[in-house]
């Protein structure tokens, strides 16, 4: 029988929502951090299917961090939406860039471990299990206790699982194929422009395909996808079928699915009233939900941290980890209002599979003054805000390290 390690704190999952917290925690607290540990089951670079755009909201929480991220990226210039033969764009310098997950997430990883925070790759969790005192974890290397456990580790997480964490509706899907491209020959890179596509919605879709130009390994190459949200599940008319819309897309693009590297898996999307705190247990990103509208996971799953760094360092000071607070808490904060003020209007659009409402919907955005549209973009925090302190304003930068 293994001897139990026990640590204060301990992390399950190396994503971008476990690792900004390790680093929120380290910011916040030194001497608690001190002591956490990380569980990554995978060995970094490790992939990991995304469409890999970080908005102005996600380099806030970078700048929030006090990291510049040095990875190779696109950056993007130009913002499409498109619906059938009806599109609308908004121009903004770096309004997004597109990274790849692998490289991402290591990088991120390598920042974590540069601020001496202990970090376990290669090592599986197996069970969790509450007892008076915390939560014991059983590994694939060894068995730990801790105080607090925050459960990062995705839509699928092992520790909701265990735990036997009500299960709510929330849960989308995501098909995604990755494909080599000739720069000089695709105006999408020319033209620096990520395209979000709504016109599957007319197929019964409740979400987009998107069109992203990226570097894979160093090669140029179309992040091309699509999302599900599944949403709104009392639409008046059935949903279309993911899979065969999809190649239906990709055929429009000489895209052959049948010869194509198809990848998918879940995106768990953020309920009011779900489950996402237990005593000595935290739901963080994907495994406590993330954005209903786009999917958007990276920015979202980062800024859990600075909230449950917020509820841990509470916890740790009263001596009570029942975390009673956490829900309020994060609704108060500003991610908990951008989680249901895009949920709010993925249901309210998601659920109309044809126009008149979606045709109306972007005609008046096609006409929209500019202002008018970097206002909207601004309050969806998809592009900077226009004065300190509404909800889209990217914070001053703040000074920090670069790491690749």
């Amino acid at each position: 029988m293994s001897r139990v390690q026990s640590h204060p704190i301990i992390i399950v999952g190396g994503g971008p929502a476990g690792l900004a917290t390790a680093l929120h925690l380290a910011r916040r607290a030194p001497a608690l951090a001190q002591n956490l540990l990380l569980l990554e089951a995978q060995t970094y670079p490790r992939p990991k299917l995304c469409g890999g755009g970080i908005t102005v909201h996600g380099e806030e929480q970078l700048a929030r961090l006090g990291i510049r991220a040095a990875v190779p990226s696109f950056s993007v210039n130009r913002l499409v939406f498109r619906l059938g033969r009806r599109e609308f764009a908004v121009t903004h310098p770096a309004a997004m860039r597109v990274i790849q997950r692998s490289e991402f997430d290591a990088a991120l990883a390598r920042a974590v471990i540069a601020r001496g925070l202990a970090v376990h790759t290669g090592e599986r969790l197996l069970d969790a299990i509450a007892t008076p005192t915390g939560i014991e974890l059983h590994t694939s290397h060894g068995q730990y206790h801790a105080r607090v456990v925050i459960a990062a580790d995705g839509a699928n997480s092992v520790v909701r699982r265990k735990l036997r964490f009500t299960s709510e509706d929330g849960v989308a899907r995501l098909l995604r194929v990755l494909s080599p491209v000739n720069p000089q020959q695709e105006p999408i890179w020319q033209t620096r422009t990520a395209v979000f596509d709504f016109s599957c919605i007319e197929q019964g879709i409740q979400g987009y395909a998107w069109d992203f130009p990226c570097y894979v390994d160093g090669e140029p190459c179309m992040n091309r996808g699509i999302f599900d949200s599944r949403i709104a599940a009392r639409a008046p008319l059935p949903h279309g079928t993911l899979k065969h819309t999809f190649g239906d897309w990709l055929a429009e693009r000489d895209i052959d699915l049948a010869q194509a590297q198809l990848e998918g898996h879940p995106v768990r999307w953020f309920q009011r009233e779900a489950e996402i705190a237990r005593p000595h247990v935290l739901l963080a990103g994907d495994a406590a939900g993330v954005d209903a509208l786009f999917a958007e996971g990276i920015s979202y799953a980062m800024e859990y941290g600075e909230v449950i760094a917020e509820s841990v360092c509470a916890a740790f000071t009263r001596q009570d980890f029942s975390f009673t607070d956490y829900r309020p808490r994060l609704l108060r904060h500003r991610l908990g209002r951008l989680l249901l003020r895009r949920a709010a209007l993925a249901r309210a659009l998601y659920r109309h599979r044809y126009p008149p409402l979606w045709g109306l919907f972007w005609r008046l955005a096609h006409y929209s003054p500019r202002p008018v549209q970097r206002a909207i973009g601004a309050w969806l925090a998809v592009l900077p805000g226009t004065r300190p302190g509404t909800d889209g304003q990217s914070p001053a930068a703040v000074p920090g390290e670069s790491w690749t």
